[in-house]
């Protein structure tokens, strides 16, 4: 199914590691992107192979970098992965990004679990949550955390239940936790969502629903700044 990503952003240090268990090298690095919600994020990515060989010798830091590929989960915690399999240097300063492209992502995947709504007593807004399985070749995990927020909230669970599958636009946002533990030292945890912009629904899982091609809708909404400072699970 579905599964890719392009975003713009500025270039953290790389990181390379020699070899992983397919003996491919690895190269690991993050983007500062400008998200549409007005909210600036930083998307953790990887590349295996010649990809990273090129990413190691090519991007420096605070590199204008846009890239394309696909998402994956990280192995252990709840950060999405965004998965290179191209990459360009742009010749433009971080201010002239344009905020509205520079953050797309587009899953096609069935809705797995219920709808959770849930009030944002920090902002006064209702939120949505649930999860999307997005199989892809390679990927052992194809499960997606997905959030939906304002006036798509309605539209999402008036038109869509568990079951349905959804061409899902949006961007990816990722926020940071830090946890006390008992030694008082610090722990960061890093939380990734796929925020949800509009949708188009195509059909549903069980055999007894046929939707017809000629009744697709297509429905987005505007997205309002979010504060992912402090995000929730």
């Amino acid at each position: 199914m579905l599964n890719k990503i392009k975003i713009i952003g500025r270039a953290y240090p790389i990181e390379q590691k020699n070899f992983e268990e397919n003996k491919e090298p690895v190269t690991y690095f993050s983007l500062s992107v400008p998200s549409p919600s007005g909210v600036i994020t930083t998307l953790r990515c990887g590349a295996w192979g010649e990809i990273a060989e090129r990413i190691k010798n090519e991007i420096q830091k605070d590199d204008i970098v846009e890239v394309s590929g696909y998402l994956r989960n990280e192995k252990s915690g709840l950060q999405i992965l965004v998965r290179v399999l191209k990459f360009t240097k742009l010749g433009i300063n971080f201010e002239e990004i344009d905020n509205k492209i520079a953050n797309q992502v587009r899953l096609l995947g069935k809705i797995v679990t219920d709808f959770r709504l849930r009030s944002d007593s920090d902002k006064n807004k209702e939120i949505i949550s649930f999860k999307i399985t997005v199989p892809r070749e390679g990927i052992k995990s194809p499960l997606f955390f997905c959030r939906a927020h304002g006036e798509l909230i309605l539209e999402v669970t008036n038109q869509l239940k568990k079951g349905d599958i959804v061409l899902w636009e949006g961007f990816l946002q990722t926020g940071k936790i830090i946890e006390i533990q008992e030694n008082n030292e610090e722990r960061r945890r890093y939380i990734s969502a796929v925020i949800c912009q509009g949708f188009t629904y195509l059909d549903n899982d069980f055999v007894d629903t046929f939707s017809y091609l000629s009744e697709l809708k297509h429905i987005t909404r505007t997205i309002k700044e979010i504060d992912f400072t402090k995000p929730r699970e």
